[in-house]
Order: C-alpha cells, then sequence, then structure tokens
C-alpha cells in the first residue's frame, strides 16, 4: 500500500503541469470545466505527451532499428484518445527528428509510423477495435499480396502476427475494466496488450512503406538483401515491443491510475 502511495505521489509530480492548468482552467474546484478551459487542458496534454515523445527520441536505441520513442506511442494514444495521441505522436515525430535527425534521410519519413501506432491504441481505449483491425488488416495484406513478399520469409514477420490477434482480447479486457480505471490490477493486461498492438502496428507501417510503398529502393536495399534485413528484424522488433510493453505497464498504468483518482483528466480524451 505504501509502495502504491508512493508511486502515485511521483507520477503525479511528473503531470503537475496540467494539474496546475486543470485547478486554473476549473477555477480551483472539482466541476465540469467549461469549453474553453477543457480546450487548454487538452493542448496541455498535447503538449506533455509530445515533449516526452521528443526527449525520448534522442535516446539511442536499445536494439534495432526505432529509437526509445516507441515506448510513447501506446500511452499518447490511451491518454489522448485516437486524434490528440495522433496529434502528440506526429509532433513528437517532426520534433524529434527536426533536432536530432536520422543519417540516412528517408529514415526520418518511417516516423509516421509512431503517430499511426498511437491511433491505434486510441481506437482502442475507445472500443473502436474494428478501426485499429481494419488498418492493421489492411497493411497486412498489401504486404502479402505484394510480388517482393514471395522473396521474404513470412515467418520473420511472427511478431506483427501475433499483434494483430491482440488486438481482440485487448477490446475484451477494455470493455470489463470501464468501471475499473482506478485498479492497477485490472488494467496491466489489458494496457500491455494494447501496448503490444500499438507497437507493432508502429512496425508493419515501416515494413508497409518499406515494401509496398517501394522506400526499399530509396536505400537503396538491393532485393536479394531485403531477406536478411527481415531475418534480422525477426529478432530484434520483439524485444523494441518487449520494452515498450514494460514502459507502458510499469509507468504508464501507474499514471493511468493516478490521473483517474486525481480528477485532473478521464482518459481517452474525447
Amino acid at each position: 500500500m505504501a509502495h502504491d502511495l508512493a508511486s502515485d505521489t511521483q507520477v503525479i509530480r511528473i503531470l503537475y503541469p496540467l494539474s496546475s492548468l486543470y485547478t486554473v482552467c476549473s477555477g480551483g474546484q472539482k466541476k465540469a470545466m467549461p469549453p474553453k478551459g477543457r480546450r487548454s487542458l487538452y493542448v496541455a496534454v498535447v503538449a506533455v505527451l509530445a515533449a516526452l515523445h521528443i526527449v525520448l527520441s534522442y535516446a539511442p536505441p536499445l536494439v534495432g532499428f526505432r529509437r526509445m520513442s516507441i515506448a510513447m506511442e501506446p500511452l499518447e494514444g490511451i491518454i489522448g484518445g485516437p486524434y490528440l495521441g495522433f496529434l502528440s505522436a506526429a509532433i513528437g515525430w517532426i520534433g524529434g527528428r527536426f533536432v536530432r535527425p536520422d543519417s540516412v534521410w528517408i529514415e526520418n519519413v518511417f516516423g509516421i509510423a509512431e503517430a499511426i501506432g498511437a491511433l491505434g491504441a486510441g481506437f482502442l481505449v475507445l472500443r473502436k477495435w474494428y478501426l485499429t483491425a481494419g488498418i492493421y488488416a489492411f497493411l497486412v495484406l498489401a504486404f502479402l499480396v505484394h510480388p517482393l513478399a514471395g522473396k521474404i520469409p513470412l515467418w520473420t514477420l511472427w511478431d506483427t502476427y501475433l499483434g494483430f490477434v491482440a488486438i481482440f482480447p485487448a477490446a475484451f479486457l477494455l470493455r470489463r475494466t470501464r468501471d475499473a480505471k482506478s485498479s492497477n490490477s485490472c488494467l496491466v493486461p489489458a494496457i500491455a496488450l494494447v501496448a503490444f498492438a500499438s507497437v507493432e502496428l508502429d512496425s508493419m507501417v515501416r515494413i508497409f512503406m518499406l515494401i509496398v510503398g517501394g522506400l526499399y529502393q530509396v536505400y537503396p536495399i538491393p532485393v536479394d538483401l531485403l531477406a536478411g534485413v527481415f531475418v534480422l528484424g525477426a529478432f530484434q522488433t520483439p524485444v523494441e515491443a518487449a520494452y515498450s510493453i514494460l514502459a507502458s505497464v510499469l509507468v504508464g498504468v501507474p499514471a493511468l491510475v493516478a490521473l483517474e483518482k486525481s480528477k485532473i483528466l478521464s482518459w481517452p480524451l474525447r
């Protein structure tokens, strides 16, 4: 109990700018926020999430090719909802690449996948799982029917297939936790699955851009080497997904519970 209280206190300190803005907008009282105050709070939420996204974008990846900012994608969608989550991730993507661009310029373009990952997480927590599933299914099918798919071992996408499957138990658990948003134990499995689906959707967007979008030619990557790239990715991307899930569970869940208990805002924003 003491540990949970300390954890909640630390999260609230981190989110103090939102708390202060909420107090100002609501006149220091816990009452329904007027539209103008709500807009101000939403702007603050997007600013805080985008700033964290940019900061994490500076950090070198632990493994693989994606920046550490992918760990923010699920939380941006969960807190901001699909649209504000997409916006904050897009600002974070552009801001992070503006300050520290990738050495190969085309890799900066792939950052849009971070925003789409946040979009998918946002649709999930709004219980519009079918939109996340629809985006995911379109990307997978477009890849599978592409002529180059025959030159790539399909088993190398095993984690992205699991990411698609994770959408359905995530939707089921989120429906059950609708009235338990202040419970760590109830949120952990749901948030873990949302995070997994979100980060793997990010990966699928990058695959779509690389193969279907033809960006492999811009690097350029010879067709004969594409199989090797995907084999390497089959071992790297699951590790990236793992630390993103850990971040969402260890940091995100206490933050979500603290936000709900403090009445700063109710996530996701609508």
